[in-house]
This record gives structure tokens, sequence and C-alpha cells, in this order.
């Protein structure tokens, strides 16, 4: 999660996921399993939380519906 608010702030001023990568490396912040990061696993990053949150409203808005 602290790792996605980074790489959301740096991609949200127009970073690419190659730059945020090397940013991240060059910082020694590692990912959950301990490597370097590429910038395949960036994406990934922003991919699976943005599809986290999508998963969460539709959810909500299916509780409004019933109520």
């Amino acid at each position: 999660h602290q790792n996605y608010e980074l790489i959301k702030s740096l991609h949200d001023r127009g970073m690419g996921y190659r730059k945020i990568a090397k940013y991240l490396n060059e910082q020694g912040i590692k990912t959950i399993l301990g490597n370097t990061w590429k910038n395949t696993q960036v994406f990934s990053v922003l991919k699976k939380y943005r599809a986290r949150q999508e998963r969460i409203q539709w959810r909500w808005s299916l509780l409004d519906q019933k109520f």
C-alpha cells in the first residue's frame, strides 16, 4: 500500500513507468518479494490497485441499490 501511494503520486506528476522503476531502485525501495523494480511491475501495481478500487465501488453501488 505504501508503494502504491508513492508510485501513484509519481505517475500523477507525469513520470512514466520506466522512470518510476528507476527512481524506486535508486531509492533502494524493493518490491514485496524483495526484488528490484521493472516498468511492468510499476504498471501492475497501478492496474491492480485501480481494479480493486473499481470492485469496491461496484459492491457499494449494489448495496445502495438494495436499500
